[in-house]
């Protein structure tokens, strides 16, 4: 992973007046608060994060997590693992760009309930970076972030799923997929997932999505910020393919990895 995230740069050239802007008033690293240099604005995480912290990040290694469900394995190049084969998986491969863990987690949780709207922005620039060499992405045509009911949304004030796909299309540009947001709908008020047993997630999301007949004959990628069960974005892939999509796959900016069956389903 160190030769991954040394091979990341800039997603674009600055303009100019924003590169002599930075040399004047450098910006500080999100996370170690260490100024940033005038002159490292053409790094990858740049005005974010500093190269150490960019590199200590606990990105996911994709060559030893299942490619449906996107767990960590042990084996390399994994298609299926036995979580998969046991339960009923409607996505067709999913992708974790980062693991929910520590500082991850931490940004994640100040976005959603906390209203740091300002870290939108720099999750974006993560999912993007992840993407600089690789041709994963050219399957996929059409990008759904996940939704939220109505009235979440009009709790929370914004769709942190949205916020992330804006940012994640603005980095990669024309290579990323046709942003769609209304193609799926959240039709169901559910308790949040957070509030749950993990148990209970499995079932809360059924018949919470509804969709436009448009998917249909489109490959269909998701977007959502976390992923521990998958249980919403099952749901959402059923609800898809129900309508005719012609393939749903799913890209996280953090997931949940568990060891063991006992660790997801503690009561089991």
């Amino acid at each position: 992973m160190k030769e991954f995230v040394k091979s990341l740069r800039h997603p674009s050239p600055l303009p100019r007046c924003f590169q002599w802007l930075r040399q004047l008033l450098p910006p500080l690293c999100w996370q170690c608060k260490k100024v940033l240099g005038g002159r490292t604005f053409l790094e990858p995480s740049s005005p974010f994060l500093c190269s150490n912290c960019l590199l200590e990040l606990p990105w996911t290694d994709q060559d030893y997590h299942c490619r449906q469900c996107g767990k960590h394995t042990a084996e390399p190049n994994r298609l299926r693992c036995q979580e998969c084969i046991e339960d009923i998986w409607e996505l067709d491969e999913t992708r974790s760009v980062l693991a929910y863990d520590d500082i991850v987690r931490h940004w994640i949780l100040q976005l959603k309930f906390y209203g740091k709207e300002h870290l939108s922005p720099l999750l974006g620039r993560l999912l993007a970076l992840s993407f600089q060499n690789s041709n994963w992405l050219e399957k996929y045509d059409i990008l759904i972030p996940i939704p939220l009911h109505s009235s979440r949304l009009r709790k929370r004030g914004f769709n942190q799923s949205l916020l992330l796909a804006y940012y994640f299309k603005k980095n990669l540009g024309k290579f990323a997929p046709e942003l769609q947001t209304h193609w799926l709908r959240r039709i169901r008020a559910t308790r949040p997932q957070t509030e749950l047993p993990l148990a209970e997630r499995l079932v809360n999301m059924d018949d919470a999505f509804e969709t436009s007949l448009e998917v249909q004959n489109h490959q269909i990628l998701l977007l959502d910020d976390v992923m521990t069960t998958g249980s919403t974005l099952n749901a959402a892939a059923r609800c898809l393919k129900e309508a005719g999509a012609s393939s749903v796959g799913a890209l996280v900016l953090g997931r949940k990895m568990w060891d063991s069956f006992e660790d997801r389903f503690p009561d089991a």
